[in-house]
């Protein structure tokens, strides 16, 4: 019992250290997507940081908190909020990587530069090789 409720109150206090560091870096940012993605970020541990204050509480009072024998639902509640926290953070990356990828591009400049060192291997009449 004694090492879970360990366990438990680390697991808050790096909660609770994950959040504060969000909360420096994301003053730190310029308005823009990647500062919107981690305002979602800071949603889904939110809601992880709230779960696990649950369950530390219920450990550490070992007093079960009922609504009529509905003690659990609370924790569905906030770890179903978290995924969809987690959801709307996904597809704010998959934005962020349309903005900022560039896959299709690099795929143009690798065919350009295959096509230079296809053509500059290639002798000319009159001229001597390059070496490579």
């Amino acid at each position: 019992m004694a090492i879970l409720v360990f366990v438990s109150i680390t697991t808050v206090i790096f909660g609770i250290a994950s959040l504060m560091l969000i909360s420096r870096a994301r003053n730190r940012l310029s308005e823009g997507s990647i500062k919107r993605y981690l305002d979602n970020f800071a949603i889904c541990l939110s809601f992880i940081v709230i779960f696990s204050v649950w369950q530390t509480t219920r450990s550490i009072i070992g007093v079960s908190i009922d609504i009529k024998g509905l003690s659990t639902y609370p924790e569905y509640i906030f770890i179903i909020f978290a995924y969809v926290a987690f959801i709307v953070a996904s597809f704010r990356v998959l934005k962020i990587s349309e903005e900022f990828g560039f896959k299709e591009d690099g795929r143009r400049i690798g065919q350009i530069i295959k096509e230079k060192q296809s053509s500059s291997r290639t002798i000319k009449p009159g001229k001597k090789p390059k070496k490579i």
